[in-house]
């Protein structure tokens, strides 16, 4: 066993210090760096998409108080048809 293990050294060499000069394993640092680098970009797309979106929706609170308004103006105007009617049919027994 021992035997095959110096004949084969040398060859076990050439390839880790191949791999070594080529950079082929990855360091703590560079895994650190390409993290940041990741994270700082999602960050930059997190800020775009929430840009859209305020400029695209409107806030729950602000819908329902115009929700709200809404319904207030369209019982105002349906109370004004109504005395409208009255008046018409008022006016046509009337005559």
């Amino acid at each position: 066993m021992e035997e095959k293990i110096i004949e084969y050294a040398p060859i076990l060499i050439v390839v880790l210090l191949f791999f070594i000069q080529n950079n082929f394993f990855v360091k703590p640092e560079e895994l650190e760096k390409i993290h940041r680098e990741i994270i700082e970009e999602m960050n930059e797309k997190m800020d775009d998409i929430k840009d859209d979106f305020s400029h695209k929706y409107v806030e729950l609170n602000a819908y329902k108080e115009f929700q709200t308004h809404i319904s207030s103006e369209l019982e105002k105007v349906r109370i004004g048809i109504d005395e409208l009617k009255a008046f018409l049919i008022a006016g046509k027994e009337n005559r």
